[in-house]
């Protein structure tokens, strides 16, 4: 028969098993002391329930969250995002990057010349090559072939008419320009109408002299930024 010792201050049990339940349960101590307050099982097993419960949380967040680390399956064979980030970084990193790093030096250029461009002329410039284009309908589905959004053109404009803005005097066209655009282009539609014409000639001869200056200006300003490349 097991022996055992009680004491009074605090509930110690001496517990003396057999040889053979002690090889079934060697992991417990031979001597446990405890309060009626505070049992050591009763803690041990609050842990155990904690940690369950941590457990049970995060399989359910990575089963809600699944795509933020499974970007596809095929035949239950996961690609994961971080695959198709290392892809992606591999195929567009240097092109965008240095799309980044151009509309970056052209930003700060224009901040060192206070030239700004306010919402209102991004979206009325928006509006006319919305126009040009046939129409919303029309404009998006050509967005969508070239694989654009609408934030995509939005900051396409914005650069655009920073551009324009920065080297406005450079690229104003003169009368002989236009006059000469009008004549090499006599045969065109737009030429039954004199003062739509006329407008056109000016922006193309415009649009013309700006992409060569731009090309000189802006290579000026990247040969002299200090760009690093990590």
């Amino acid at each position: 028969m097991a022996a055992t010792k009680i004491t009074s201050k605090t509930t110690s049990v001496k517990i003396t098993r057999p040889k053979k339940v002690e090889k079934d349960l060697d992991l417990v101590p031979e001597e446990i002391s405890f309060d009626s307050e505070k049992s050591p099982r009763r803690s041990f097993l609050n842990k155990r329930f904690f940690i369950f419960l941590i457990i049970v949380g995060l399989l359910v967040l990575t089963y809600n969250k699944k795509a933020l680390f499974i970007a596809a399956t095929v035949n239950n064979q996961p690609i994961s995002n971080l695959e198709l980030i290392q892809k992606m970084d591999k195929t567009y990193r240097e092109r965008t990057l240095s799309q980044m790093v151009n509309e970056a030096i052209l930003e700060q250029e224009a901040k060192k010349k206070n030239i700004t461009v306010s919402d209102a002329e991004i979206t009325a410039k928006m509006d006319e090559v919305i126009k040009t284009y046939g129409g919303q309908e029309s404009f998006d589905q050509l967005l969508t072939q070239q694989g654009l959004t609408k934030e995509d053109f939005a900051k396409q404009t914005e650069l655009q008419l920073l551009v324009e803005k920065l080297y406005a005097e450079e690229i104003k066209p003169t009368d002989e320009e236009i006059q000469k655009f009008m004549d090499d282009n006599k045969s065109a539609p737009e030429a039954t109408e004199p003062a739509k014409f006329k407008a056109t000639a000016e922006d193309a001869v415009k649009q013309d002299k700006l992409s060569k200056v731009f090309a000189e200006r802006f290579k000026q300003l990247k040969d002299s930024a200090k760009v690093q490349i990590f």
